[in-house]
């Protein structure tokens, strides 16, 4: 009987102890990835005309008023072209309503 309670002793301790240590790894695990997907964003930027992700070291870029833009392709750059005003006043309005979104003023 006690060789029975001694063997299940040990087997729950193995048991506890294993699955603290899988509990750690994957939070580690969970916390890089976090971490990668922080650096991955900084490297994404939104094409004013379209919206559509993408990545500033691949897209289109172009400078207006001192502040670069990226473009998923020519199309949205030579659109921007024709009216980088209408463009830098849509990406204003986006960034205000950004900033008082949850604050009560637009909810």
């Amino acid at each position: 009987m006690k060789r029975i309670l001694c063997f299940l002793t040990v087997a729950s301790l193995t048991m506890y102890f294993s699955s603290w240590t899988i509990s750690s790894d994957t939070i580690a695990s969970e916390k890089k990835s976090a971490e990668e997907t922080q650096k991955a964003d900084k490297n994404i930027a939104k094409d004013i005309v379209c919206g559509m992700d993408v990545h500033k070291d691949k897209a289109l870029k172009l400078k207006h008023d001192g502040k670069t833009y990226y473009f998923c392709s020519k199309g949205c750059e030579d659109t921007f072209k024709k009216d980088p005003s209408k463009y830098a006043k849509k990406e204003n309005k986006q960034k205000g309503e950004k900033e008082t979104k949850g604050k009560g003023y637009n909810d």
